[in-house]
């Protein structure tokens, strides 16, 4: 079960999908096998006879170990961690599905775990600490561990530095030279019409004073 591209962000491209490790069907087919071999042998050494019921609980239980072992198939499909530019999603479930996803921007420490036999089989548990309320989040049975942590890291880096570069060169003055301070225009006085001259109000002469 692939990746929905619907579910894709803007500019968000996915890098890495992957299924859990097939070494975690391996008991579930052993299981299997040894019921369905149990199974066989009875209706071998059985003698003739044996009731017909015990043939059909021995066919019952053949079924039922053959569809417990194609339910574990099913969710090991279903199952799925994704890494895009942005996020780390990881699904599972094929009746009740469970989702988690993880920015990347939100990732403060990537850890995983190998036995000595999970480094055998190139598997291994993968935990995710992220910033907020949720705290480590565990991946079982991730293929190939270390390289999915050095590749989260190196996303990380890649978002981080892409922020950065974009941050700068941003208008305004971010990494670029400073431009000199303008003080604003003075907004323009109204135009007063000139007053018009008036002349000096003359008085009438005055008689010189008597001898």
């Amino acid at each position: 079960m692939t990746f929905p591209r619907k579910l894709l962000a803007p500019n968000e491209e996915i890098v890495l999908e992957s299924h859990p490790n097939w070494s975690i069907l391996v008991p579930r087919v052993t299981v299997f096998l040894l019921v369905a071999a149990g199974c066989i042998a009875l209706l071998i050494v059985l003698p003739h006879k044996t009731p017909v019921w015990v043939g059909w609980i021995l066919l019952a239980a053949s079924l039922l170990a053959l569809g417990w072992l194609l339910m574990k198939i099913a969710t090991w499909r279903a199952t799925s961690l994704v890494l895009t530019n942005q996020r780390v999603v990881y699904r599972t479930g094929v009746l009740r599905r469970l989702g988690r996803e993880i920015p990347l921007d939100r990732v403060q420490d990537v850890t995983y775990v190998q036995s000595l036999f999970e480094r055998m089989l190139g598997a291994g548990s993968l935990t995710i600490e992220s910033a907020g309320q949720g705290g480590e989040e565990p991946f079982p049975d991730i293929r190939h561990p270390a390289l999915v942590q050095s590749l989260i890291n190196r996303l990380i880096t890649q978002s981080s530095a892409s922020y950065g570069g974009r941050a700068g060169g941003l208008g305004g003055g971010y990494g670029g030279s400073p431009q000199q301070y303008q003080p604003p225009a003075q907004p323009p006085q109204q135009y007063q019409a000139p007053q018009q001259y008036q002349p000096a109000q003359q008085y009438p002469p005055q008689a010189p004073p008597p001898q």
